[in-house]
């Protein structure tokens, strides 16, 4: 059984050296014809942040304090006036009143200023790069012109990978 199995081994390594005898790959260089690039447009983005100086006016008034007495002072006006539940919705009605009369008191007479503020925002700029995305060569191989597509630059030169089989 050992001596049938290294037959076997030996019979197969006899028979597939002998097909690689037949077909046997070859490097060539042949001769670039012509080569042009080829240009592809590639749309790039770039972000950038927009900046600007913006005049404002803004006025001082960050007190509750005019509306707060307005609405003590109202109410108490307000409850001067009718009896019974009357009197209560004459307190009330009277120290929204004075609430909002002391409100716009306090805007009347609030200073303004003005103030530069600095607003940015972000934009996107869009421009358009030519470059080269390959090359079309022609070549000669055994006096016959051949077409291809290639990354790079072959240069003067294209090498090949020639498969040789005999007939």
């Amino acid at each position: 059984m050992k001596k049938l199995t290294s037959i076997s081994i030996l019979a197969a390594l006899v028979g597939s050296s002998a097909a690689y005898a037949q077909s046997e790959q070859q490097i060539v260089s042949s001769k670039v014809l012509n080569r042009t690039p080829i240009m592809e447009s590639i749309q790039i983005s770039t972000p950038k942040r927009v900046c600007y100086q913006e005049q404002v006016v803004t006025q001082n008034t960050k007190s509750y304090t005019p509306s707060i007495l307005g609405g003590i002072v109202g109410a108490a006006v307000g409850n001067q006036v009718g009896s019974g539940r009357g009197k209560d919705l004459a307190t009330v009605a009277g120290g929204v009143l004075g609430a909002s009369v002391g409100r716009d008191v306090q805007n009347k007479n609030a200073q303004t200023h003005t103030a530069l503020v600095e607003r940015c925002h972000d934009e996107t700029e869009y421009h358009y790069e030519e470059r080269v995305t390959g090359w079309r060569v022609t070549y000669e191989y055994n006096g016959q012109s051949y077409i291809t597509r290639t990354d790079s630059d072959p240069g003067e030169t294209l090498k090949l990978r020639v498969n040789v089989q005999p007939l």
